[in-house]
């Protein structure tokens, strides 16, 4: 509820809905959610995605609808057969983590190509410029790196270093300030006003191998039970970082599904440790990781409806990664804590007790990752930021180089745009990188479809099949006029395609 609630919060697209569901969700949390209750929100949730947003939608879009429908799915099956709460979480929580592996999967997959290899134009070069680039911006008028370096040394000493020492109070908290020294000449010594325009290649090249690593490989290690730990950990941190470089609605949703593999003992010490002291009340830490998480979205409303000036990724992000921490903590304190740190065990991804009916989620799940290569939708399908390209009679990928699994053409059918006009542009900035390239037909009636419903007069030049148009309405041409939309339009999304000779693919969402 939380990760859907910083989706409709983060630009504030539909202001009316976005306060709605803000209403709803505050009403359920004080007056306790009942399954019933969250079987209403799921309803209502899905049904705004799928009438008003689908299927020009986010990657985790697509998987927060996925999931709804599995716990909507699950939820009903729980009432035919009477399962109490405790049995349907047991039920419901293999298809969850399995779910969580797939898109890590075929997240790691999609990038298994050419230009993805390559440090000049690969998404992962430009996440790792775009973290710098945060690292180096201020929050609140503090260094956000010497914030980082000042909680890892906290860490640090908490973790490592305090549980060894046997010295007497006086040299901890002398060790601990030459420690703080040491971060703060680091910081300005090693990372303040530094050019990170061109980084060595060499760091690129690991940075792309480092989350192949962990997005492909991890989801792997992840069937092993007992290298869950330090996977899941890692998968914590990473999230924690891309929330601050603007994905705080993806890392929210990641983390409630990583909340999933907590083995029963530990999720058991979380639970007697549940409820803060808060101003002499009693409050749960899931209520109070919801509270701080709504400051996202009144601060999102004043960036993008009262043009405050901050930076509102790394605010959004820091305010999120706060309320993560107290909301994990009591797991945090047994993981870093040697008298504390338990036998993780880890957990199967699927058990026995998933309804086997479950398993056509997974599969649909599985064909969905695989749409791109079918020669169907290149939008949302947990291909984001890979440089993938599937359209032409070759693919960029090393393994599916030769499109062996493509059966439709809707990414050869396209139009080439050869002029938009500057108010054509106005209208949505987005519209500028459609000259020069192209779209598949599909998309294209999409958008001439959105320009009708919007009264919108767009002068156009494209190429179709060999034959140029020079159309001075496209909304009124009588051959390509879209007054509505037909099945293919309502579930395909495509993403604009470069010319094949224009070099390698660049990143893209």
């Amino acid at each position: 509820m939380t990760a859907f609630l910083l989706e409709m919060q983060e630009k504030w697209k539909a202001p009316g809905f976005a306060l709605a569901f803000l209403a709803l969700i505050t009403v359920f949390v004080f007056t306790r959610i009942t399954r019933l209750k969250f079987f209403i929100f799921l309803v209502l949730s899905t049904a705004y995605f799928l009438i008003f947003r689908f299927p020009d939608v986010a990657n985790h879009v697509n998987f927060l609808i996925y999931l709804n429908l599995v716990l909507m799915a699950g939820m009903v099956y729980a009432w035919f057969k009477q399962v109490n709460a405790d049995r349907y979480y047991a039920m419901i929580r293999p298809v969850l983590r399995a779910s969580l592996l797939g898109v890590y999967f075929w997240a790691g997959f999609h990038k298994l190509n050419t230009d993805f290899l390559n440090p000049q134009v690969s998404c992962s070069s430009m996440m790792l410029y775009r973290i710098l680039d945060m690292v180096q911006s201020n929050l609140l008028g503090i260094p956000v790196m010497l914030i980082v370096i000042a909680l890892a040394l906290l860490g640090l000493w908490q973790g490592l270093i305090r549980p060894r020492l046997k010295f007497s109070k006086f040299p901890k908290i002398l060790l601990l300030a030459l420690l703080t020294c040491g971060g703060i000449l680091l910081y300005y010594f090693g990372f303040a006003d530094r050019d990170y325009v061109l980084l060595p290649e060499i760091i690129l090249q690991v940075n792309i191998y480092f989350v192949l690593a962990w997005e492909l490989l991890g989801s792997i290690w992840l069937f092993v039970p007992r290298l869950q730990a330090p996977i899941l950990l890692l998968s914590w941190l990473m999230h924690a970082f891309i929330a601050m470089i603007g994905f705080v609605d993806f890392s929210a949703l990641a983390g409630s599904l990583l909340f999933t593999f907590i083995p029963d003992r530990t999720l058991q010490h979380w639970q007697q440790q549940a409820e803060i002291s808060l101003g002499g009340r009693q409050i749960h830490r899931a209520h109070l990781y919801f509270g701080i998480n709504v400051m996202v979205g009144l601060f999102s409303a004043l960036y993008y409806l009262a043009y405050l000036d901050f930076d509102i990724k790394v605010t959004a992000g820091a305010i999120f990664n706060l309320a993560s921490v107290i909301f994990l903590w009591p797991i945090l304190t047994q993981l870093f804590l040697p008298k504390n740190r338990p036998d993780w065990q880890g957990l199967p991804i699927l058990t026995s007790s998933m309804p086997k009916f479950m398993g056509v989620f997974l599969i649909g799940l599985c064909c969905f990752g695989l749409m791109p290569y079918f020669g169907l939708r290149t939008a949302g399908t947990f291909s984001m930021f890979s440089n993938l390209r599937t359209e032409g009679a070759r693919s960029n990928h090393l393994l599916l180089s030769n499109n062996p699994l493509k059966r439709w053409g809707y990414q050869e059918d396209v139009v080439w745009v050869l002029d938009l006009p500057d108010e054509v542009i106005d209208i949505d900035p987005k519209n500028a990188e459609l000259e020069g390239n192209a779209l598949p037909v599909v998309e294209f009636k999409k958008m001439i479809y959105d320009w009708t419903q919007a009264g919108q007069t767009v002068p156009v030049v494209f190429e179709y099949q060999g034959q140029t148009y020079d159309s001075p309405n496209i909304v009124q041409d009588s051959e390509w006029q879209t007054p509505s939309r037909n099945w293919e339009m309502y579930l395909l999304d495509f993403r604009v395609i470069e010319p094949e000779n224009s070099g390698p693919n660049l990143c893209r969402w």
